[in-house]
């Protein structure tokens, strides 16, 4: 038994040495002393970096202590920390003999079998002569040009030749995306930095990139390879109804990167090229903002990362077929309600086609019970188990789907973030306000670098003989009538569309607040009520930019196209707010835009002042004229 110290070891003055901040504390407390630095630089040591033997002179001058500690403090910052070696990123070297174009807009290569090029940008790939590889997606001269996203905040894909003698060609490309790093941090420093000035740049190890930034490839382990080559070939050969294949995981274990790979897997090898997405995730949905569960037509790759790639009804790409709003990231608040929305968006599911679900990473207690209910409901043919995951969950995904196929896949080490998952959810909001669906014609999404409080709203109005909306609902916590408005202001909503049968129960069930504002209370539970699934459908989400209390008229800012919002008014329109995240992004566009003036006093979405000029369209009737047909008016 080791014997208790004595009294005086406890209590006694610290021998030895002390550490520089102890140190300093103790200088504080010494008494000054008529004796200077320059007095003892002789007895300085010999510029290691160690801590300082205060006790070595009792009465040591405040002075000297404080710049001997200064002294070794700037020796230890000084010193830089060690860079970690350079990671290899790509296989190709650049030569005379394998680049056939290096110009301002474009890059062409060849590439020997298995090589590989990793690239950070935004740019169009064109394999002009053999088979290339990028995110699981096979490409060849006829697949004609892919447009890949790749920030920095993701792993980079890479491009792999699979046979010798393949070509390719990268080339410039501005779909707008980068104009948002105008507006927000989130956005900045994420894309290309190349001399030439093109919007991607060749990457052959961490040590090409001038910012210095953390970068890894997107690399695809041998387990994993084997796990979708299989479903690949399933979904490929199979009878209808094709398979439904479910990934369950832990959060940040690599779901959304396997569906996605497998996704383009299956649009790569099916004659049919087609597969549907039934994004149930509300957390860190594929295709469109947090709060959302949707089910998406796929047809073409998916090569970049969610904020990307928003899913539209005009999109031949990524069709929304159907999709509801949760209001959360979460399904915590009313579990039954998620289950229900879920259920409903898989009715549309067409059976000839392979169906992928993206669920969300709760994958223990409440949510566990939620994925198994779901995969026995949904019938689900195959599992993807991203582990570790809880032995027991497995167990009662085979209990409740005997027939299930669980597929396993050891998971690999994190890769590191350079946005955590809320600044995460928040690019995938402020990505969907901007972009800019302005035809099918159109091939690929733009976004707009305009911030949102120069954005010309549509005016609702919510009272009168023909309004506009219906009611105001809340999901989760119901504010008291009292606070609706001052809540709903600056808020997130989601517009939702409901049949004649639910608008006639919610016309029942509506009050009205002081302001005007229509809104279903709580039950005498204190339940908030939600929309029916199976009556109703969301068609997007707005920004309230400002509430105009006299002429009873809210001002949305929403990126739905233009020719749907007109058809609106004969639609029977229901808002819903709830537990979205705050649009912070939305509040500071203006102070990070470079070449706005000092900040106003007053906001735009706590404005309270008229509309002016041409600003402020009544949705029902049409959109504001632009300034082009005003100057062209005036000749």
């Amino acid at each position: 038994m080791a014997q208790k110290r004595k009294a005086q070891e406890a209590f006694s003055a610290p021998k030895g040495q002390l550490s520089a901040f102890a140190a300093a504390k103790l200088a504080r407390s010494a008494p000054a002393s008529s004796r200077t630095p320059e007095d003892d630089l002789g007895e300085i040591n010999d510029g290691t970096a160690t801590s300082f033997d205060a006790t070595a002179e009792p009465h040591m001058d405040s002075d000297r202590a404080r710049y001997l500690i200064e002294e070794q403090l700037h020796e230890l910052i000084s010193v830089p920390p060690p860079k970690p070696a350079p990671a290899q990123l790509s296989s190709f070297r650049p030569s005379q003999h394998n680049v056939s174009r290096d110009d301002d807009n474009c890059l062409e290569v060849t590439l020997h079998n298995d090589e590989t090029v990793t690239v950070v940008g935004e740019y169009e790939l064109t394999v002009t002569s053999g088979v290339a590889t990028v995110y699981g997606t096979v490409l060849r001269a006829s697949s004609g040009e892919q447009y890949i996203y790749a920030p920095s905040t993701q792993a980079l894909p890479q491009i792999q030749a699979r046979l010798d003698g393949t070509s390719i060609r990268l080339s410039s490309a501005n779909s707008g995306i980068r104009k948002l790093g105008k507006l927000s941090p989130l956005f900045r420093n994420i894309w290309a930095l190349e001399p030439k000035g093109r919007s991607f740049a060749l990457l052959g190890s961490t040590a090409d990139d001038e910012l210095q930034r953390t970068f890894s490839a997107l690399e695809v382990d041998d387990n994993t390879d084997t796990v979708l080559h299989t479903l690949t070939v399933k979904s490929n050969v199979s009878k209808p109804p094709k398979p439904r294949i479910m990934a369950v995981g832990a959060k940040s274990s690599g779901k959304s990167t396997s569906n996605r790979l497998l996704c383009n897997k299956i649009l790569s090898w099916t004659p049919i090229h087609k597969c549907y997405y039934l994004d149930i995730d509300p957390g860190q949905p594929e295709f469109g903002p947090p709060g959302i569960i949707s089910l998406v037509e796929v047809a073409v790759p998916l090569l970049g990362p969610t904020f990307t790639h928003p899913a539209s009804p005009l999109s031949p790409d990524h069709m929304v077929v159907y999709k509801h709003a949760i209001a959360a990231s979460s399904f915590k608040d009313d579990p039954e309600h998620y289950k229900a929305c879920v259920l409903d968006l898989a009715k549309h599911v067409d059976k000839r086609y392979p169906l992928i679900i993206n669920s969300c990473g709760w994958v223990a207690g409440l949510g566990a019970s939620v994925l198994a209910d779901l995969a026995q409901d949904l019938d689900v043919s195959d599992i993807i188990v991203m582990e570790p995951v809880d032995s027991s969950l497995a167990e009662s995904f085979q209990q409740c789907t005997p027939s299930v196929a669980l597929h396993r896949i050891a998971r690999r080490p994190p890769r590191p973030s350079a946005r955590t998952p809320a600044e995460q959810r928040a690019m995938q909001t402020m990505a969907y306000f901007h972009s800019k669906h302005i035809a099918v014609e159109d091939a690929h999404l733009r976004w707009s670098g305009k911030p949102i409080s120069r954005v010309r709203p549509w005016v609702v109005s919510y009272a009168g003989d023909t309004p506009d909306i219906i009611a105001v609902m809340s999901y989760g916590q119901n504010p008291t009538p009292e606070f609706l408005c001052e809540v709903l202001d600056g808020a997130i909503v989601a517009i939702n569309e409901v049949d004649e049968e639910a608008a006639l129960d919610l016309s029942e069930r509506t009050d009205r607040t002081p302001e005007g504002l229509p809104f279903v209370a709580s039950d005498h539970h204190g339940i908030s009520p939600t929309l029916p699934p199976s009556q109703s459908n969301c068609l997007g989400l707005a920004l309230v930019r400002g509430i105009d209390t006299e002429n009873k008229q809210l001002h949305l800012v929403t990126p739905i196209p233009e020719n749907h919002v007109e058809n609106l008014a004969e639609r029977k329109i229901v808002l819903v707010r709830g537990s979205f995240d705050p649009p912070e992004w939305a509040y500071l566009e203006d102070l990070y835009k470079d070449d706005v003036g000092p900040a106003q006093s007053e906001r735009p979405w706590v404005s309270k002042k008229g509309l002016v000029g041409v600003e402020g369209a009544v949705w029902r009737l049409r959109h504001p004229p632009m300034v082009k047909d005003l100057v062209q008016g005036r000749r």
